[in-house]
């Protein structure tokens, strides 16, 4: 039984408990080897043993359940990002090598824009000859789909599209003001997870920062990023 001696202390340890607590525990833990069952001819668990590794278990879950979570959800944001990172670079390149406009907007059925619909549920980049924001076959031409993000996470952009001209650059609309922000967020809202694709005017992109360490990252125009 002392490796589950050892693995509770570490267990608390790592939670934070005092030395009373770990000390209650080990005292827990000792009664229980010293049982008179647990003199290594009995068979199976005695009670005490096993109230012993229910705890130990009980200790462990409440210390790694919520970093694991944490982790799976800040490697789903930081894969999205750099997927939609991708996609941008993508449509810039096709609006230069084209010499025509490129359109990137909120899409579900992936087959035309939709402003209806959240950036969640999915986007699309095609070539968008009259740069009316609308698929019209066959002078446009769909270059590259995404399909709806994983339940935990979300994302918005503070614009309704994104347009590429031929040069690269971005293509003013008349709401748009600043760089552009895509915020990818956990779906518990947690903002200290949120990250942002940040589209400057010029067409290029660059991930947020927390500049300021204050443990959230800011969008284009220096504000933290907000989630939802």
């Amino acid at each position: 039984m002392w490796h589950l001696r050892f693995a509770m202390l570490a267990a608390c340890s790592a939670n934070g408990q005092d030395i009373y607590s770990m000390l209650l525990i080990q005292t827990t833990i000792k009664n229980a080897t010293e049982s008179p069952m647990a003199d290594g001819n009995s068979q199976g668990f005695t009670l005490p043993e096993l109230i012993a590794t229910v705890a130990i278990a009980a200790i462990l879950l409440m210390v790694g359940v919520p970093s694991l979570l944490r982790l799976i959800n800040s490697s789903a944001i930081t894969g999205y990002a750099d997927e939609l990172t991708g996609t941008l670079a993508l449509a810039r390149s096709e609006a230069i090598v084209e010499k025509n406009t490129v359109t990137i907007c909120k899409s579900a059925d992936l087959l035309d824009c939709d402003n209806t619909v959240s950036w969640t549920d999915g986007w699309i980049v095609f070539l968008d000859a009259d740069e009316d924001h609308t698929v019209d076959l066959p002078d446009d031409r769909i270059i590259k789909v995404h399909e709806a993000l994983a339940a935990q996470v979300t994302l918005k952009f503070n614009f309704a599209f994104s347009q590429y001209i031929y040069t690269g650059f971005i293509k003013k609309i008349p709401t748009q003001t600043g760089a552009g922000t895509f915020t990818f967020c956990p779906a518990n809202n947690d903002a200290s997870l949120a990250r942002g694709v940040i589209v400057a005017g010029t067409g290029r992109t660059r991930n947020s920062m927390d500049s300021d360490s204050d443990g959230v990252h800011e969008d284009g125009s220096g504000n933290p990023l907000t989630c939802p």
